[in-house]
């Protein structure tokens, strides 16, 4: 699986990532859902993000998930994270800079919970994987 592009992958969860194609393929996306934002601002282009924001999100999950197997992990490990993540976007959308001033405590555990998702995505992506073979194949590097 090591000598494969990444690009080839984008949508597997089988394997393992090594870190460089981890941080390859999230700063992509990164830059991707940027650039979606802007996209989605022109009128009647959601029809056009909307389904390649579902895409990043797979492509997303697919490599936090190689990423984990290369720790020896079960890609399930990036459901809390990510249900912790998306509770915390979609209530400070909710929420607004009103609600966020009548209800700073709130506000402050969104902050909190979406601090936390940064910090697993920025662990994941910085520690070294198992050297050698593990359930989850070889050794991507």
């Amino acid at each position: 699986m090591a000598d494969k592009p990444a690009w080839t992958r984008f949508f597997s969860f089988r394997g393992r990532s090594a870190r460089r194609e981890y941080w390859r393929i999230i700063l992509a996306l990164l830059v991707l859902g940027v650039l979606l934002q802007l996209v989605a601002a022109i009128p009647g282009a959601i029809l056009i993000a909307l389904p390649i924001s579902i895409a990043g999100n797979i492509a997303q999950w697919a490599v936090i998930a190689r990423r984990l197997h290369d720790l020896g992990r079960s890609g399930w490990w990036q459901a809390p994270a990510m249900l912790l993540g998306s509770i915390a976007l979609v209530r400070a959308v909710t929420l607004g800079q009103a609600g966020a001033e009548l209800h700073p405590n709130l506000s402050a555990a969104i902050g909190g919970a979406m601090l936390l998702t940064m910090v697993f995505f920025i662990v994941i992506g910085s520690v070294r994987g198992d050297p050698g073979p593990n359930r989850f194949g070889e050794s991507p590097r």
